[in-house]
């Protein structure tokens, strides 16, 4: 049985803006397909969780001390046995944890089964659709998506594009809590997530991200916010638009695979964490595939 070693813990320091350029080069070295391993989402939201990280053997390892996971060692791949030798001294500081984001390149080791519980979260499933689908918006099953795309150039004959820039925040932030009155999703996670773009707007100028904002009548009635993921992936991390104003969602969907064609060839729309809305709309687009998500509880 594999011992602890405390060295990984004792080593642990928090997530700040002074490690993301080690972070950010640390990461581009591999092709984490995975949003959990964005750099704007480890920061916006991480800052909030708390996140922690470490380095063991040239692999990073972030520690989420507020859900009690560790995400997957970036890096080579380790044996099984390390990979539970970092489990085990987790526990040591937390009894609950987990190990989120398993590389699979880990399935096909008999040994994993032997030491961890696997299961594969369908809620954290990342979507991944092609972005020339998402532009042209071609074929029958979503046809519909095209028609409403249609609908509103017709009748917001004024609407416009701006991308989104340091000095938003109000602006951006005003239009979320209106959203946050339409909708009915749980009161928690949208508070977590309001603070990660809280979290983005008042950093954007140290963000690797973009944005768009659409408005009509002079007032912004959607907007999307994505950075990179991969060298051919990008990751489309917040999107929200007015319920009032038919086909705002259909077209800040499609202006920002617009904006991102000529550098991407897929789209990652990330995880519907099982909110019945969010899975329906983002199955309704036809994703090309499903990214599986890993979780892994120490036997």
């Amino acid at each position: 049985m594999p011992d602890t070693n405390d060295a990984i813990i004792d080593n642990l320091k928090p997530v700040t803006f002074d490690d993301f350029g080690f972070i950010d080069g640390f990461l581009k070295k591999y092709s984490l397909e995975t949003c959990d391993f964005n750099i704007c989402n480890l920061f916006s939201w991480g800052l909030f969780y708390k996140l922690e990280y470490t380095m063991y053997e040239n692999r990073l390892i972030f520690f989420n001390p507020y859900n009690s996971y560790v995400l997957s060692p970036v890096g080579e791949k380790l044996s099984v046995e390390e990979l539970y030798k970092i489990y085990l001294s987790f526990k040591k500081i937390d009894k609950n944890v987990e190990i989120l984001a398993l590389s699979e390149d880990y399935l096909s080791d008999g040994q994993l089964a032997e030491y961890f519980d696997i299961q594969n979260d369908e809620n954290q499933h990342n979507y991944i659709y092609e972005t020339k689908n998402l532009v042209s918006l071609s074929g029958k099953k979503l046809h519909k998506k095209k028609n409403l795309v249609s609908q509103f150039l017709r009748q917001y004959e004024d609407h416009y594009i701006k991308p989104i820039a340091q000095g938003d925040f109000d602006e951006v932030m005003d239009f979320c809590y209106y959203w946050r009155e339409t909708h009915e999703i749980g009161s928690e996670y949208l508070d977590i997530e309001f603070e990660a773009i809280k979290t983005i707007l008042t950093n954007w100028e140290k963000f690797p991200c973009k944005g768009l904002k659409l408005y009509v009548d002079g007032k912004i009635c959607a907007f999307s916010v994505f950075s990179r993921q991969t060298n051919d992936m990008a990751a489309v991390h917040f999107e929200k638009y007015d319920p009032e104003i038919k086909g705002a969602g259909q077209v800040i969907n499609q202006e920002t695979a617009k904006f991102l064609e000529n550098d991407y060839k897929f789209i990652n729309r990330e995880e519907d964490l099982g909110f019945a809305g969010i899975r329906q709309a983002k199955r309704s687009y036809q994703p090309s595939r499903m990214l599986p998500y890993y979780k892994l509880k120490g036997k």
